[in-house]
């Protein structure tokens, strides 16, 4: 009978067996790391397209915040010209003078953050891909953006629940239609105040003002927390 002898394998020294162990290390290294660099480039990418949106939205609300100041020290120069006339005997003021003033106190130019980019941002959990003091400007930003709507809400609360009703009484609003629409009075003024009444109405102005200052540091508070966010957009992401 013929007897069939196997090939011999030959045998890998322990050198061999390394090697090759290290060889695959190497390339399973290598793929991990060209995964990270290839992730590492997307993140950054997609960050930058939100950063490019997010320096928009915060370029707006410095404009906003720019016309909600010049609106609060328009605003304020009118409260005082209404507290000057108010200490003065009432046949010294003029009743143009005294509508047009208590029209600008009542009114409301309220700040609207821009918030579209950040939310979505934080929605798509783009967070992470930005650095960790580019989330914590981010972050102080939105903070400082609810107190100034706050701030604001409370101004505009007071007027309408507390100013606006106890004028009523004594104000014909028809004349502040007049100066809003034409600029000259055609109604009667019917202005008869009482002491007491003048009294807690110069109060009433003065609180307006005093909340209206209020309002006043907090969007220099948000302005400067938006030029450090602006700052570092553009260190960070070379915008504009």
């Amino acid at each position: 009978m013929e007897v069939h002898h196997h090939p011999e394998v030959e045998k890998k020294g322990f050198k061999e067996y390394l090697l090759e162990g290290l060889m695959i290390f190497l390339a399973v290294l290598m793929g991990f790391i060209a995964e990270n660099i290839r992730e590492g480039i997307t993140e950054h990418k997609r960050a930058a397209e939100f950063a490019k949106s997010y320096y928009g939205d915060i370029k707006k609300d410095t404009l906003l915040l720019h016309q909600a100041l010049r609106f609060s020290v328009h605003k304020i120069a009118a409260i005082d010209s209404m507290i000057t006339m108010l200490h003065q005997p009432e046949t010294l003021r003029t009743d143009t003078m005294m509508y047009a003033k208590g029209l600008v106190a009542t009114t409301v130019l309220p700040f609207e953050p821009t918030t579209g980019s950040y939310e979505q941002i934080k929605s798509a959990g783009a967070i992470r891909d930005f650095k960790e003091k580019m989330v914590d400007l981010m972050n102080e930003y939105d903070l400082q953006a609810r107190k100034v709507v706050r701030r604001e809400e409370i101004t505009q609360k007071f007027i309408t629940d507390q100013f606006i009703p106890y004028i009523l009484d004594e104000i014909n609003l028809e004349v502040s239609y007049d100066l809003m629409t034409t600029g000259k009075i055609t109604h009667d003024v019917g202005r008869n105040w009482k002491p007491a009444w003048q009294k807690k109405y110069l109060n009433l102005v003065v609180l307006v003002k005093i909340s209206t200052l209020r309002s006043v540091q907090e969007y220099k508070k948000q302005l400067a927390v938006a030029d450090k966010v602006l700052a570092e957009l553009k260190k960070e992401y070379d915008l504009e």
